[in-house]
């Protein structure tokens, strides 16, 4: 994966800072705490890839990603669901949450709240590499 991708991490502050920790040396990392926020970054700088928190703006995840794929200079842009905090959804509702991520256009629900941090890094830059090369795949066909 070529360095410099640039990901807009679109997550309230508690969510940003645990993920600027796991994924600040993989990625240019791009915050927004509202969807107002990441629509102006999203107009105005070369956005490759979009993680969400279930929490963003209010919970409001899903109204951004539904936002994002409907807007024909966005649609284009892989985005990455993620639960990163336990307290947001119960684990049992997990499944029908990721399902509604997909149905929506995300690439998945990455779930790794209450995990080790070292395991919750590894499987979130895991996840953030594999939706990067699957572009750069696609762009290169």
């Amino acid at each position: 994966m070529k360095l410099g991708h640039r990901v807009l991490v679109a997550a309230q502050p508690q969510g940003w800072r645990a993920l600027q920790t796991m994924l600040a040396d993989t990625v240019d990392l791009v915050p927004a705490h509202t969807t107002a926020d990441a629509f102006k970054i999203l107009e105005r700088e070369r956005i490759d890839l979009i993680v969400a928190t279930i929490a963003f703006d209010e919970s409001q995840m899903l109204e951004f990603l539904q936002a994002v794929k409907q807007t024909s200079s966005t649609r284009g842009i892989p985005f990455l669901c993620s639960r990163v905090l336990s307290s947001v959804i119960r684990d049992n509702l997990v499944p029908a949450m990721r399902d509604a991520c997909k149905q929506c256009g995300a690439v998945d629900l990455v779930d790794i709240a209450g995990l080790s941090p070292d395991t919750a890094q590894d499987v979130m830059v895991t996840a953030v590499q594999a939706c990067l090369t699957a572009k750069e795949d696609s762009e290169a066909d």
